[in-house]
């Protein structure tokens, strides 16, 4: 049994890959109380209620973020009726109870492990020509500095002083090895003065640049309400899939001989105990969950890809799963 709390979109991409059908899930969630009357039953308010349900099917939506576990109830409050179905919405905050009878396989366990770690840190710079805040965020929001021009008005509705933006991109660039991700915002030009001169700099693969209505304190709250930095940890993910599946195709082009795809080779591949690293489309995932389980049993890693990106698509038009080897097999 693991209790698990969302906390970020990338945890429910992650909980969709590790569930798979007859898993128990308990959930705090909505379910609409039935009223008996003397001409039958009549549907009542909803009401919050702690279920279990036995995973029958799921679904994942692109545009909420939110993962649909549906299932019949298997425990639940007297007047809830057993074995009706119901569907737990899996999303950021939600807290789960979730059973496997045949117990977590390594991977599984080393998926969750790998969304338990800490959040990535995210520097964020919502700034104008007057003024530049600076904010670590998180897990939370902690402005680290804030900038100011010197000037305001409109004399000074010309260019930013080369000073200002010096100072700014100044203070951004002793910070940066502390963060994952850059996110450069505001609005106006005067951010896109400041990401190039980070690009520059060199940090043009880890800054983002968003537009916001606002700079200051109230810009990286509306960088946050806007969902940019779920979609820098989005794009993390999918970096660093994308950036597997390239050097996988290299080596495919190499013919070195010391990568096999499709499920036959595969399957011979990690039989014979040559497979160093499997990559698996997350399509594919549950038809072969024998396969990547033996895999793990013989030492190799897994990384599960979405197939919601380009990359991910040319992992899926070649059988939707290969695998790095230690050694060329005939």
């Amino acid at each position: 049994m693991l209790k698990l709390k969302l906390e970020n979109p990338n945890d429910v991409w992650e909980l969709e890959n590790v569930l798979q059908e007859e898993d128990l899930i308990n959930a705090k969630t909505m379910r609409r109380k039935m009223i008996d009357r003397k001409d039958g039953e009549e549907k009542g308010n909803k009401r919050p209620v702690y279920l279990t349900i036995e995973l029958d099917k799921m679904k994942f939506h692109e545009h909420t973020g939110n993962l649909r576990l549906t299932g019949p109830i298997k425990d639940g409050p007297e007047d809830v009726e057993l074995d009706s179905y119901h569907t737990i919405v899996a999303e950021p905050g939600k807290i789960l109870t979730i059973v496997k009878k045949g117990g977590w396989k390594d991977w599984q366990m080393r998926t969750i492990k790998k969304a338990y770690k800490k959040p990535p840190e995210v520097l964020v710079c919502a700034l104008d020509r007057e003024e530049a805040t600076i904010a670590k965020v998180s897990n939370g929001k902690e402005i680290i500095t804030t900038v100011r021009s010197g000037g305001s008005g409109k004399q000074y509705e010309g260019e930013e002083s080369d000073e200002y933006l010096g100072e700014v991109s100044s203070v951004i660039r002793r910070k940066e090895g502390d963060f994952d991700k850059i996110v450069v915002a505001g609005p106006g030009f005067t951010k896109d003065k400041i990401y190039r001169i980070l690009e520059d700099g060199g940090l043009s693969e880890k800054t983002v640049k968003a537009n916001t209505s606002h700079a200051g304190s109230t810009g990286v709250e509306e960088v946050i309400k806007r969902g940019v930095i779920e979609k820098v940890v989005k794009d993390s993910r999918i970096s660093e899939e994308s950036s597997e599946v390239e050097r996988l195709f290299e080596e495919f082009s190499k013919d070195s001989g010391e990568v096999a795809y499709g499920e036959e080779d595969v399957e011979k591949a990690v039989e014979m105990g040559a497979a160093k690293k499997i990559l698996v489309s997350e399509k594919k995932l549950r038809k072969l969950r024998d396969l990547v389980d033996e895999a793990e049993e013989k030492g190799a890693e897994v990384m599960i890809v979405t197939e919601r990106h380009e990359s991910g698509e040319k992992l899926g038009k070649i059988g939707g799963i290969a695998a790095f080897l230690r050694y060329r097999i005939s």
